[in-house]
């Protein structure tokens, strides 16, 4: 399995994606204009970071947006919301997507009551989320779902209930990421596949 072994926090600033409360001591640097080929890079590198996706990953999430009946940037983003560590993530199992990562990972969450260790894992319409009464049971673990939930946005794909979720529907193209041109995603895209 393929890590990111970079430094998070600098890669994060350099795409505007950090937290407020994080800061490292960056010089002034210097803003240069960018060609139309580093603008697409940076959009693509900007939502590979946010889902927290490989490179190879990415490209067969693309090549079957283009192959799909629908429109490729709504069905690309569709994928990447329906995996199972992003639908955690909605849920408030993590603070961070890279959290709820780590707790499909170490096999906390269950879709339908069975253990699931994928992050990379697609939902299906009609499954429940949800985490194992062992993690629920350990200190604070509802609590801090709560706080969670309070700070992230709803979603209308996925039906909260106190301690799981059910994957009602499709995502909506009002759920989808904002901060990303996903044009310039599917045009850098275009080019290689």
């Amino acid at each position: 399995m393929a890590r990111y072994i970079k430094v998070k926090l600098k890669t994060l600033q350099k795409y505007d994606l950090a937290p407020a409360e994080a800061s490292i001591r960056r010089k002034n640097k210097i803003q240069t204009r960018k060609s139309a080929y580093g603008e697409r890079l940076d959009q693509k590198q900007k939502l590979k970071i946010i889902y927290g996706v490989m490179e190879g990953q990415m490209k067969r999430y693309v090549r079957e947006a283009f192959n799909s009946q629908g429109d490729p940037q709504l069905e690309l983003l569709k994928k990447l919301e329906m995996r199972l560590d992003n639908v955690a993530y909605r849920l408030g199992y993590g603070k961070t997507r890279s959290q709820a990562r780590q707790l499909v990972n170490h096999g906390h969450v269950l879709v339908n009551d069975k253990k699931v260790d994928i992050p990379s894992y697609l939902l299906k319409i009609g499954q429940t989320i949800s985490l194992r009464k062992k993690t629920l049971n350990k200190r604070n673990f509802s609590e801090t779902i709560e706080n969670n939930r309070k700070t992230l946005t709803s979603v209308s794909y996925l039906d909260y209930k106190k301690d799981s979720g059910v994957f009602v529907s499709l995502p909506a193209k009002d759920d989808l990421a904002q901060n990303v041109d996903i044009s310039k995603v599917m045009e850098f895209y275009r080019n290689i596949i």
